[in-house]
């Protein structure tokens, strides 16, 4: 890899105006104010929230510099008035940008940090750089070491796409939802209902929406998260009544998220997905390969349909 440009941990060392609020184009004329969209993460809002920004650009700055001049940008959090903003701590000491690629090296502080607020810090930086034309992915380190997941498995490169948070559009859906969703219980043996209210774009399919809720977790009190925060869902695809799920996250290792059972993982999941009608079975598929070995008592195949037994009575 190309050496690192070292970078101060919370700001970084550049003295670039900052003025006000779009979208850069890369192509800059000296002196000239351009816009570019920042990704702000909003609390109460439980997304990210665009701001938009124009910093002033010289006719010879390279692309690097002008990452660089973003990320400072970010760093110094949002102009506008947000009060759901969480106070941001990038610890960030290194950053390069190599062809299409921007690498990232928070200090080991980074590890500090709660797992939430490294997801969160990780997305408003994926969002934010890969706005510029220039920089498709990142690649994030800590300590000059690869960041790993919560199996210690490395995050490969991050692109837009891969972002499960919720990005607010300066348009936002106005149409509200109720879906159905269901949590392991405190014991770790049954499922127990949570309906929730969303608001939903109608071009997302709510599948993906429903992945997105189970994994950011309960409401309810006493109720778990049936993933680890940083599931990174692949890809969703429902077709004649089967729905396909791609997930970073392997169900059938040992220490499943919490100690949970490996049923009553799957089952939050497919029961809370066939409550859409037009979904009747679940696969899953972990990097695009068909998970199969599953150890529950009823050899399924990789195929499961909707379990109620193991739902708790509603009181």
């Amino acid at each position: 890899m190309n050496k690192w440009i070292r970078i101060p941990l919370l700001l970084l060392s550049l003295s670039f105006l900052l003025l006000g609020v779009g979208c850069f184009n890369g192509n800059s004329s000296g002196g000239d104010l351009e816009k570019v969209n920042l990704y702000f993460y909003d609390e109460h809002q439980n997304a990210l929230v665009m701001e938009e920004r124009k910093l002033e650009i010289t006719a010879d700055m390279s692309n690097e510099r002008l990452m660089l001049t973003v990320i400072d940008a970010l760093a110094k959090g949002p102009q506008t008035s947000n009060q759901g903003a969480r106070p941001i701590n990038f610890n960030i000491d290194q950053a390069i940008l190599k062809e299409r690629s921007a690498f990232i090296n928070f200090t080991k502080d980074y590890d500090k940090l709660d797992t939430p607020t490294q997801i969160i810090h990780r997305a408003m930086l994926v969002y934010t750089l890969t706005e510029l034309e220039f920089i498709d992915k990142i690649e994030f380190f800590a300590g000059d070491q690869p960041l790993v997941n919560s199996n210690g498995e490395k995050i490969e490169p991050v692109e837009r796409k891969d972002i499960l948070i919720s990005v607010l559009n300066p348009k936002p859906p106005t149409n509200s939802q109720i879906i159905t969703l269901y949590f392991p219980g405190p014991q770790g043996d049954l499922l127990y209902k949570e309906p929730r209210e969303i608001r939903v774009d109608n071009n997302t399919p709510l599948e993906n929406y429903i992945l997105a809720e189970l994994i950011k977790g309960p409401v309810t009190q006493g109720l778990v998260a049936p993933l680890p925060i940083d599931t990174k869902v692949n890809a969703i695809k429902t077709q004649d009544g089967v729905c396909q799920i791609d997930l970073s996250y392997d169900l059938q290792v040992p220490q499943l998220a919490n100690g949970l059972r490996e049923d009553i993982v799957i089952y939050s999941i497919v029961d809370s997905l066939t409550e859409l009608s037009r979904i009747k079975k679940v696969i899953f598929l972990k990097d695009g390969k068909k998970q199969t070995e599953f150890t529950l008592p009823i050899h399924t195949g990789g195929i499961f349909e909707r379990n109620e037994a193991i739902i708790a009575p509603t009181p």
